[in-house]
């Protein structure tokens, strides 16, 4: 993935010495994790793709979706599987909306002078 222009706050963050050193030591072990969970381990690279693909999604985020998205497309994840991905982590939203509103359905309901 590409490097981004550094955002204002990073900008704004040299100004302060100390926290500027804090900064680039944890960029630097931020991007030595993303690395080492993104460059090889357990998953085969189409499933790594399709779980980073399957986070985006539930996150929400658009723009992170269509970077894990193109990154999917390019190792080799197929529309179906991609929709697929798309399919199970809507379930997955609806079913969280869903759960509290079955629990509170399910929850004995308290006696009126009780108290807790």
């Amino acid at each position: 993935m590409a490097t981004a222009a550094p955002n204002i706050s990073t900008q704004l963050i040299q100004l302060a010495p100390e926290v500027r050193d804090s900064h680039a030591d944890f960029s630097a072990s931020y991007q030595s994790f993303f690395n080492s969970v993104f460059d090889g381990g357990a998953l085969d690279p189409k499933a790594r793709a399709a779980v980073a693909l399957a986070a985006a999604l539930l996150l929400g985020r658009e723009e992170t979706v269509r970077s894990f998205l193109a990154a999917a497309k390019q190792i080799g994840l197929g529309n179906e599987e991609i929709g697929q991905v798309a399919g199970i982590v809507e379930v997955l939203k609806l079913d969280a909306l869903q759960r509290p509103a079955q629990t509170a359905a399910a929850a004995p309901a308290k006696k009126a002078n009780t108290c807790c």
